[in-house]
């Protein structure tokens, strides 16, 4: 899976994606972004709990979703995947806070889009309504809304 989706970032590019071995996979540091990038909305929505929101996120994502964004030395954030048969779920796009806004997200978001568009497959994922940011993000490239409740959109790539 991920030969082909690094294939999809131009080699012009000095950002890469790299597989979490289990070996390397630093859990605390994985959590630690994941707190720092998701804590707003989900305080907002929820209430952050830290020992359900550790228990949660060790239960709902195994080392081998993870895929690191790198540049050179350097780690930029990491994606979570679960490759279905008919359909790519994009669990978490996270990007450490001093590398946002610089294209790293849409790189990354426009590699795993044509990589499912040669495998005939959709990109499905889900957001915090209160997440206005990723929403217009998400949209900008072309997601369309599937459904939405209270607290989520669930967008999907192209839309059926």
């Amino acid at each position: 899976m991920l030969t082909s989706l690094q294939a999809e970032i131009p080699d012009t590019s000095a950002i890469q994606l790299r597989p979490l071995s289990a070996a390397l996979v630093d859990r605390r540091a994985l959590f630690a972004l994941y707190k720092l990038s998701l804590y707003e909305h989900i305080d907002q929505t929820f209430g952050w709990d830290e020992n359900f929101q550790q228990q949660r996120f060790s239960t709902s994502y195994r080392d081998d979703d993870f895929i690191a964004i790198t540049q050179g030395p350097l780690m930029l954030g990491y994606v979570a995947l679960k490759d279905e048969a008919d359909e790519i779920h994009l669990s978490l796009l996270l990007v450490q806070p001093e590398h946002r806004n610089r294209q790293i997200g849409r790189q990354v978001m426009e590699a795993l889009l044509s990589w499912a568009a040669r495998s005939q497959r959709s990109v499905a994922l889900s957001c915090f309504l209160c997440n206005r940011a990723a929403m217009r993000f998400y949209e900008r490239l072309g997601f369309g809304i599937v459904t939405k409740d209270e607290h989520f959109v669930t967008y999907r790539f192209p839309v059926s």
